[in-house]
Formats: structure tokens, C-alpha cells, sequence
């Protein structure tokens, strides 16, 4: 590791337990309001015992659909990681794997850092259902 990014990392070790707690109720609250929506889940990451990165979700159907329209309302929402069979690096030794490339087309995560408010929260599960209630239910 570089000594920069050393230095940082010992600087930010001091607000590690205010992120950690942070980073928890922020994946809670998103988890909580989006139970029951139909074709998505949260991706579970045992909150008990981690402290999450990123907050996925599942999209059963229609994931580019709704990736399109949720970053045309301006909500930032990525797809982390593709499946790393399907990655150049790997291709060497690539053979199908269905399972993991249907879920790979499924998975979308939602803005997520210990900065965000509850409202900012709110406002992306708000959009987020308006576009599974009007973009994927047709």
C-alpha cells in the first residue's frame, strides 16, 4: 500500500465506529422499506456481522429497465461486480455458469455512503418504487 493511502487510512480509523454504525442503519432503513416490493429484493449481507459497502438489490425482471430509469430521475445506481467468470482476466478458463449469469444480470445497487440523510434514503426508495410500480409492471 502506497504511504498515502496509509496516511488516510489511519486518519479515518478514528471515525470507523460512527461510519460503521452509519453504514448499518443506512442499509437497515433501506432493507426495511423495501420488503414486499414485489420483483426486488435487498441482497442480504448479514448486518449483524459486517459492515456493508454497498447495498445491493435484485431486480427479478426488467434490471435495465429500471437501472435506465432510475439514472434518468437522477438517482445514481450502479451495477457492482459482473460475475468474474465473465471478466477478460478470466476468460482463460471461462465455461457457462447460467445461475450466476442470470443473478449477474439481475443485481443493481443503490446509492449508498455514510454521508446520506434518511430523506436522501427515502427519496430513492420513493423512486424506486414509482418506476417498479409504472416501468416493470406495465
Amino acid at each position: 500500500m502506497p504511504s498515502l493511502n496509509a496516511a488516510i487510512g489511519l486518519a479515518q480509523l478514528a471515525h470507523f465506529g460512527r461510519a460503521e454504525t452509519k453504514r448499518k442503519a443506512l442499509w437497515r432503513r433501506y432493507a426495511a422499506a423495501l420488503k414486499g416490493l414485489g420483483d426486488l429484493t435487498v441482497v442480504d449481507v448479514d448486518i449483524d456481522r459486517t459492515v456493508p459497502h454497498l447495498c445491493a438489490v435484485r431486480v427479478l425482471d426488467g434490471r435495465d429497465q429500471v437501472f435506465r430509469a432510475l439514472r434518468e430521475r437522477g438517482i445514481g445506481v450502479g451495477t457492482h461486480y459482473p460475475p468474474n467468470h465473465l471478466q477478460p482476466a478470466f476468460a482463460r478458463w471461462q465455461r457457462p455458469l447460467p445461475v450466476t449469469e442470470q443473478v449477474g444480470r439481475q443485481i443493481m445497487t443503490l446509492p449508498f455512503h455514510q454521508h446520506m440523510t434518511d430523506p436522501d434514503v427515502d427519496h430513492v426508495v420513493h423512486e424506486l418504487r414509482s418506476v417498479i410500480r409504472t416501468q416493470v409492471r406495465r
